[in-house]
Protein backbone atom coordinates (compact mmCIF):
# COMPACT_ATOMS: atom_id res chain seq x y z
CA UNK A 1 0.00 0.00 0.00
CA UNK A 2 1.28 3.36 -0.65
CA UNK A 3 1.43 6.02 1.53
CA UNK A 4 2.73 9.18 1.09
CA UNK A 5 1.15 11.17 3.64
CA UNK A 6 2.81 12.25 6.98
CA UNK A 7 0.99 10.96 10.22
CA UNK A 8 2.00 12.36 13.40
CA UNK A 9 0.70 10.20 16.99
CA UNK A 10 2.03 10.76 20.35
CA UNK A 11 0.80 6.42 20.66
CA UNK A 12 3.21 3.16 20.65
CA UNK A 13 2.81 0.32 18.02
CA UNK A 14 0.03 -1.63 18.52
CA UNK A 15 0.41 -5.28 19.13
CA UNK A 16 -1.08 -7.72 16.74
CA UNK A 17 -2.61 -9.46 19.73
CA UNK A 18 -4.82 -6.49 20.53
CA UNK A 19 -6.08 -6.02 16.93
CA UNK A 20 -7.33 -10.07 16.89
CA UNK A 21 -8.65 -9.36 20.78
CA UNK A 22 -10.93 -6.78 18.84
CA UNK A 23 -11.57 -8.56 15.92
CA UNK A 24 -12.93 -11.64 18.31
CA UNK A 25 -15.37 -9.63 19.99
CA UNK A 26 -17.19 -8.34 17.06
CA UNK A 27 -16.94 -11.23 15.05
CA UNK A 28 -14.75 -10.03 12.30
CA UNK A 29 -11.32 -9.99 10.75
CA UNK A 30 -10.00 -6.53 9.79
CA UNK A 31 -8.28 -6.33 6.22
CA UNK A 32 -4.97 -6.94 6.32
CA UNK A 33 -4.19 -3.91 4.98
CA UNK A 34 -5.83 -2.19 8.01
CA UNK A 35 -3.82 -4.14 10.07
CA UNK A 36 -0.97 -3.10 8.60
CA UNK A 37 -1.67 -0.07 8.84
CA UNK A 38 -2.84 0.50 12.27
CA UNK A 39 0.01 -1.51 13.88
CA UNK A 40 2.15 1.92 13.48
CA UNK A 41 -0.49 4.35 13.30
CA UNK A 42 -2.98 3.64 15.63
CA UNK A 43 -4.20 6.78 17.59
CA UNK A 44 -2.52 8.90 14.19
CA UNK A 45 -3.91 11.98 12.52
CA UNK A 46 -2.91 12.95 8.79
CA UNK A 47 -1.22 16.22 7.87
CA UNK A 48 -3.76 16.25 5.32
CA UNK A 49 -6.89 15.32 6.85
CA UNK A 50 -9.87 16.59 4.55
CA UNK A 51 -11.78 14.51 2.69
CA UNK A 52 -14.96 15.61 0.64
CA UNK A 53 -17.83 13.25 0.96
CA UNK A 54 -21.05 14.15 -0.52
CA UNK A 55 -20.36 17.43 -1.15
CA UNK A 56 -18.89 18.65 1.94
CA UNK A 57 -15.19 18.67 3.52
CA UNK A 58 -15.01 16.17 6.35
CA UNK A 59 -11.80 16.87 8.60
CA UNK A 60 -10.20 12.93 9.74
CA UNK A 61 -8.83 13.58 13.35
CA UNK A 62 -7.91 10.48 14.51
CA UNK A 63 -7.68 6.72 13.87
CA UNK A 64 -8.80 5.55 16.71
CA UNK A 65 -6.46 3.23 19.19
CA UNK A 66 -6.20 -0.08 20.80
CA UNK A 67 -5.62 0.85 24.41
CA UNK A 68 -8.07 0.00 26.98
CA UNK A 69 -9.52 3.17 28.41
CA UNK A 70 -8.34 5.46 25.92
CA UNK A 71 -10.61 8.25 24.78
CA UNK A 72 -9.88 6.84 21.39
CA UNK A 73 -10.34 2.97 22.55
CA UNK A 74 -11.56 1.48 19.20
CA UNK A 75 -13.92 -0.58 21.67
CA UNK A 76 -15.13 2.10 24.08
CA UNK A 77 -15.54 4.42 20.82
CA UNK A 78 -17.83 1.61 19.62
CA UNK A 79 -19.92 0.74 22.79
CA UNK A 80 -20.66 4.18 22.91
CA UNK A 81 -21.85 4.84 19.48
CA UNK A 82 -23.41 1.23 18.43
CA UNK A 83 -26.52 1.98 18.37
CA UNK A 84 -26.34 4.74 16.13
CA UNK A 85 -24.74 2.39 13.34
CA UNK A 86 -25.81 0.11 11.21
CA UNK A 87 -25.66 -3.37 12.19
CA UNK A 88 -21.84 -5.12 10.69
CA UNK A 89 -20.06 -1.30 10.89
CA UNK A 90 -17.36 -0.76 13.17
CA UNK A 91 -15.95 2.19 13.77
CA UNK A 92 -12.27 2.27 12.65
CA UNK A 93 -11.42 6.36 12.83
CA UNK A 94 -13.56 9.90 13.73
CA UNK A 95 -13.50 13.42 12.38
CA UNK A 96 -13.03 16.29 14.23
CA UNK A 97 -16.67 16.09 14.99
CA UNK A 98 -16.95 12.62 16.37
CA UNK A 99 -18.68 11.21 13.45
CA UNK A 100 -17.14 7.87 12.25
CA UNK A 101 -15.14 6.41 9.74
CA UNK A 102 -16.33 2.85 9.87
CA UNK A 103 -16.21 -0.68 8.21
CA UNK A 104 -18.98 -2.20 6.17
CA UNK A 105 -19.06 -5.44 6.61
CA UNK A 106 -22.23 -6.16 4.47
CA UNK A 107 -19.79 -6.69 2.35
CA UNK A 108 -18.44 -10.57 3.56
CA UNK A 109 -15.58 -10.49 1.16
CA UNK A 110 -14.55 -6.96 1.84
CA UNK A 111 -15.43 -4.24 3.59
CA UNK A 112 -15.98 -0.81 2.05
CA UNK A 113 -15.65 1.95 4.28
CA UNK A 114 -18.44 4.35 4.89
CA UNK A 115 -18.85 7.54 6.60
CA UNK A 116 -21.49 7.72 9.60
CA UNK A 117 -22.58 10.80 10.29
CA UNK A 118 -23.89 10.27 14.25
CA UNK A 119 -23.73 13.78 15.76
CA UNK A 120 -26.21 15.97 13.99
CA UNK A 121 -28.92 14.17 13.43
CA UNK A 122 -31.55 11.84 15.20
CA UNK A 123 -30.98 9.00 12.43
CA UNK A 124 -27.79 8.65 11.11
CA UNK A 125 -26.55 9.27 7.78
CA UNK A 126 -24.00 6.97 5.89
CA UNK A 127 -22.08 7.83 3.01
CA UNK A 128 -20.06 5.51 1.07
CA UNK A 129 -16.35 6.74 0.70
CA UNK A 130 -14.28 3.88 -0.53
CA UNK A 131 -14.20 0.25 -2.05
CA UNK A 132 -11.47 -0.68 0.51
CA UNK A 133 -9.06 0.50 3.01
CA UNK A 134 -6.28 1.36 0.85
CA UNK A 135 -8.19 3.13 -1.38
CA UNK A 136 -9.54 4.78 1.62
CA UNK A 137 -5.69 6.14 3.05
CA UNK A 138 -4.85 6.73 -1.02
CA UNK A 139 -7.37 9.88 -0.83
CA UNK A 140 -4.82 11.37 1.29
CA UNK A 141 -1.82 10.87 -0.61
Amino acid sequence: MSDNNNWSTDYPPVNINTVRIVERKWGIRFPSEYISFIQDYHGREPTEPTLNISEKEVVLSYFLTFIAFDELDILDVYNEQKGNLPPKHFPFAMDKESNLFCFNFNDTRQPSIVYVETISSSEPSVYNVANNFTEFIQQFN
